[in-house]
């Protein structure tokens, strides 16, 4: 018996150590693909690495084929452990220095000065692999047990003798569910147990189906609350997948809530790091609740649009992390989706409407001693809800703020039928429509919204414009309109969630208190507007909104704000609004995007934005107008992005002469454009031209915006790094020391552009072989 536990032992570490190595040589191999002049200590592990995990497979299989004597197994188990110990230490230096394929310039910036203070210790892990892989190669072939002793030898020296491998720092348990228990959760005990035992059979992704407004959202937070009570050690999170800007946004949470590394980086990087974090089971077992994921466009077979993210091209699927430690719990109207995101044959679980019985007991228990209600009333009125929570819910808010009876109230349902005529055929315009619903949830919604309108008017209005964006997580200042006070606000809110139309999910004191709304809620209330001619009102009130709150300039310091209204933005650059005012508004939310993408790296789809937003403003300002100027300087920096020089520096002459012409030679815009030449002109290869233009630029700006202004040190940068490029070391030293100091008093350590100042230092030191000054710069 005890023969069989150490080989069990022995096979099971040898294969976390042939599997956790083989992540991290695809990692390495990602890394020499896709960044240039990574140091040479990287190739050299990048060789012993490979090496080890076949040495380890080979052992594997002779474990498994009973060939090592158990004196053997047990010998070995140390040196196992120690290697996953080694291999797992070099990864965690790998995360922090190493930057993703599609990392932003930032990103790139601060990580190619870590990479400096790491290259000793990368150095001594490939040694160390070269002794192990040296001795078991040997090993293998002739079984010494001598071999074995110098590498337990070997593990003592290095201090990697436990008797078993040191896990990660136990941390809380995360809890990312922002919904409370529903005290009246009634009928549906049978399906959350049948998730229960799914996952117990080693389903690792379940799926649950049905219409809109049968509570399938309310069964994934009961059972989100009944997990955490049997597995306390759970991390559970809570991901939104209506849309790839809401994914996206929900993994940005995960990797703030978790505090992973790099939160400066691109959002396309942040995600891929969230998916590698839930992926490792060194990190803990979790569950996620992936909800809403009803479009097969972005899940399976996305294709790109001019508003979707540069990642498009591959399907949101591939971001669902995998494990035997994880767990998904999926909702959808699809059930062909959720079955195929499942990867299983078996279709979702179906979720039905409530039995009549409990359809009763749910409406009892929401009117609890606030509404007298018989039992035969009770039958009526949820036999005219056709048994839908959503509408028992809204029905019974109603009630509640209302002096009527159920009988009455049927009476009202009654009377609208005719007032919205297949309202789900005309108004759902994607490939799942609730054929199955009739105008229940519709007529619900329309009494309330009567009731609201004639109590609170800012109310009603405060839904209708919720309705024109995204309908999840819209931030409260996108609804405070000008001419209203806070308080007026805060009692119009109120009124939506005493008749259960919205959720809040209340806010701190960084944060802003942000509001959603049911999907059927949303399209009641744009196919009432729309009948009721307001719904292009409101279209155009929410893109005023987007454009009034989204910054003129984005740094570093609005991404925050960015990523909260991207999805947003996103939403309203759909409508399709002629008129001049709101297109010059639409320009600027354009041109805030585009900007946007370039920050993060994304510079085909910022080409994109800004394109249009060139095009907007030419037509609607004019050629010469300062905004027209300034899209069109920042396409010209999307094209140099994207190395197409020609164009770049085309699209920056005919910048820089308008320029000159409409808002003189000192102006901020005019000397930005010439230092986007002076660019140019290096990255061609012109860099005479371009030193003596970015000479001119320097002057001109310490003079006329001063010499601690943002842009005076971007152009100190910028010189700094030509002198580098034209091998005049010692002046590209003495700048970048001048503009790194600048910019740590001006903007911060952590700034990005203190980082490029501190990663271009960085280079040229390692150019005049200062590896101490390199690596300083990185402390």
């Amino acid at each position: 018996m005890a023969e069989a536990i150490a080989a069990i032992s022995l096979i099971s570490s040898i294969f976390s150590l042939v599997t956790f190595g083989s992540d991290v040589i695809k990692r390495l191999s990602e890394f020499r693909s896709n960044v240039r002049d990574l140091p040479e200590c990287f190739f050299h592990i990048s060789i012993q690495l490979p090496l080890l995990v076949d040495v380890a497979q080979r052992l594997h299989d002779q474990a498994k084929q009973d060939e090592l004597g158990v004196a053997t197994q047990r010998a070995l188990m140390p040196v196992i452990q120690g290697l996953y110990k080694e291999v797992k230490k070099l990864d965690d230096v790998l995360r922090k220095v190493l930057p993703s394929a599609r990392a932003s310039n930032w990103e790139k910036g601060i990580k190619a000065v870590k990479i400096m203070g790491v290259q000793k210790e990368v150095d001594g892990f490939a040694a160390v692999l070269r002794d192990y892989v040296s001795n078991l190669i040997v090993f293998q072939a002739t079984h010494n047990g001598d071999l074995i002793r110098d590498l337990l030898i070997l593990l003592k020296d290095q201090g990697l003798t436990s008797p078993s491998v040191e896990m990660p720092m136990s941390r809380k348990a995360v809890w990312m569910v922002m919904y409370d228990t529903d005290e009246d959760f009634i009928g549906r005990d049978k399906i959350v147990e049948t998730i229960r035992l799914q996952f117990e059979n080693q389903r690792r992704r379940v799926a649950i189906a049905g219409i809109g407004g049968v509570g399938k959202s309310r069964i994934a937070i009961q059972y989100c609350y009944q997990h955490r009570q049997r597995h306390p050690k759970d991390h559970v999170f809570w991901v939104h997948g209506t849309s790839r800007a809401r994914f996206e946004t929900a993994y940005l949470q995960i990797a703030r809530t978790l505090n992973l590394p790099g939160q400066e980086d691109s959002t396309l990087s942040i995600v891929q790091r969230v998916y590698d974090w839930l992926s490792c089971g060194d990190n803990g077992s979790w569950l996620m609740v992936l909800d809403n994921a009803d479009d097969r466009e972005h899940w399976i077979s996305p294709s790109l649009g001019n508003f979707s993210s540069e990642k498009s091209s591959g399907p949101l699927v591939d971001l669902l992390p995998r494990g035997s430690h994880g767990r998904i719990l999926i909702t959808t109207r699809d059930s062909h989706l959720g079955r195929t995101l499942t990867e299983s044959k078996h279709d979702p679980l179906q979720v039905l409407r409530l039995e009549p019985q409990e359809a009763r007991t749910l409406l009892q228990s929401k009117l609890q001693e606030d509404v007298e209600l018989s039992i035969e009333d009770a039958d009526h009125l949820a036999n005219a809800l056709e048994h839908l929570p959503l509408t028992i819910t809204q029905a019974a808010a109603y009630l509640k703020e209302v002096d009527i009876t159920a009988s009455e109230y049927i009476g009202l349902l009654r009377a609208g039928e005719s007032d919205i005529p297949e309202l789900l055929e005309e108004s759902m315009d994607d490939s799942i429509r609730d054929r199955e619903v009739s105008n229940s949830i519709f007529q619900t919604w329309r009494i309330s919204f009567d009731q609201i309108s004639a109590q609170n008017q800012r109310a009603a209005d405060t839904l209708s414009l919720m309705a024109m964006y995204d309908r999840q997580e819209i931030p409260q200042y996108l609804l405070q309109r000008a001419e209203g006070t806070a308080l007026a606000f805060r009692v119009a809110v109120a009124k939506l969630k005493a008749f259960s139309l919205i959720t809040e999910e209340k806010g701190d004191a960084n944060t802003s208190s942000k509001y959603s709304m049911h999907r059927l809620v949303q399209i009641s209330t744009q196919k009432w507007l729309q009948e009721h001619e307001k719904f292009r009102n409101w279209q155009e009130e929410a893109v005023i909104s987007i454009s009034q709150h989204y910054p003129l300039l984005v740094g570093y310091d609005v991404w925050s704000i960015m990523s909260e209204l991207k999805s947003h933005a996103q939403t309203v650059l759909e409508y399709k609004l002629d008129t001049a005012s709101i297109q010059i508004h639409r320009a600027n939310i354009l041109h805030a995007s585009g900007h946007y993408c370039l920050e993060q790296g994304q510079d085909s789809l910022a080409q994109t934005y800004l394109l249009e937003s060139r095009d907007l403003r030419v037509q609607y300002l004019g050629l010469d107008h300062e905004h027209t100027l300034t899209s069109m300087g920042f396409l010209g920096v999307s094209y140099s992005k994207l190395d197409n020089w020609r164009e770049a520096q085309k699209i920056q002459l005919q910048v820089l002469e308008l320029a000159k012409q409409v808002l003189g030679l000192n102006h901020r815009l005019t000397l930005k454009t010439s230092s986007r030449l002076a660019i140019i002109y290096n990255k061609q290869g012109q860099f005479k031209d371009g030193h003596e233009l970015q000479t001119q630029v320097l002057e001109l700006m310490k003079r006329v915006l001063g010499p601690k202004h943002p842009d005076t040190l971007t152009e100190m940068t910028n010189l700094a790094y030509t002198y580098f490029k034209l091998k005049q070391r010692e002046d590209a030293a003495e700048l970048g020391q001048q503009s790194l100091q600048m910019r740590t008093q001006v903007l911060g350590k952590t700034h990005p552009d203190t980082v490029t100042s501190m990663s271009n230092l960085a280079l040229t030191y390692e150019s005049q072989n200062r590896w101490k000054e390199a690596e300083q710069l990185e402390r």
